[in-house]
């Protein structure tokens, strides 16, 4: 055996084992939960208080909650991205509080203090106990908004296939998780291995609910490209805002809280 060949063997070797570490790792690298406790401070002065969520498979959530400020307001549920927790999302969506909204920011499984680990099926089991706790608080799926922030954006297309709502509003979409899996790591056969898919772009035609995409041009988590697919695959009623220097946590700098205003209301009508 010369050389050059043991040096494939071994490159090989090397190569399956990486893909292996991936395979059994991906969910680290997916979900990025903060276990921070989320203390008062977080919610203070806002009208949010933390209320329990509980799953169909036994689990109680920590969420945060506040009516709307009258019955003509409707309320915005928060699916948010991979990382962090829900306290680091309420300045972001202060303004919609302050507008009179009512916001549910839901936490999922595994962040947080909440129990249980993270996957698709659980977030679509979280993504549930929030709407039924809508509804014992007397609101309507006409009342309710649904907000995808990033890879919460797989689990509120899901949510919108299964029944109607006033509106659903995808922040950075993807076509799936596999498809951006394959993006940033090329070198792998990433979109093979995902195991949590949130494949959008099959289900998307499946919504009952007008639609608005917002995403920065210069997003490099979310290519651009991705979120143009979710929207030319989706049926109308849609509207979509592309900020144009906008990156991937930062849309909110551009104005779009006042953009995202001006649709609630053009739908209202």
């Amino acid at each position: 055996m010369t050389k050059i060949t043991l040096i494939l063997i071994y490159g090989i070797i090397f190569y399956l084992f990486v893909i292996l570490i991936m395979f059994i790792f991906q969910r680290s690298l997916l979900y990025q939960p903060s276990k921070e406790k989320l203390d008062p401070f977080f919610y203070s002065n806002t009208g949010l208080e933390k209320i329990n969520l509980k799953t169909s498979d036994g689990l109680v959530l920590n969420s945060l909650f506040r009516k709307p400020s009258a019955n003509k307001k409707d309320t915005i549920v928060v699916f948010h991205g991979n990382a962090g927790h829900v306290g680091h999302r309420i300045e972001k969506f202060r303004s919609f509080l302050e507008e009179g909204y009512g916001l549910l920011l839901v936490e999922y499984r595994g962040y947080g203090e909440n129990p249980g680990k993270p996957t698709e099926d659980g977030f679509h089991k979280d993504g549930l106990a929030a709407l039924e706790f809508l509804t014992k608080q007397n609101i309507s799926r006409q009342k309710t908004i649904l907000y995808g922030e990033s890879l919460g954006c797989g689990l509120a297309v899901k949510l919108s296939i299964e029944e109607k709502y006033k509106a659903i509003i995808l922040e950075a979409p993807y076509t799936s998780i596999a498809e951006v899996a394959s993006r940033h790591y090329w070198y792998l056969p990433a979109k093979w291995l995902v195991l949590d898919r949130f494949d959008i772009l099959s289900i998307i035609k499946n919504i009952k609910s007008p639609l608005l995409v917002l995403h920065g041009e210069k997003d490099n988590v979310i290519s651009l490209d991705l979120g143009r697919k979710v929207f030319n695959a989706a049926p109308e009623p849609k509207e979509a805002i592309f900020i144009v220097h906008a990156g991937h946590n930062n849309i909110y700098e551009f104005n779009i809280f006042e953009k995202i205003i001006n649709y609630l209301k053009a739908i209202n009508k």
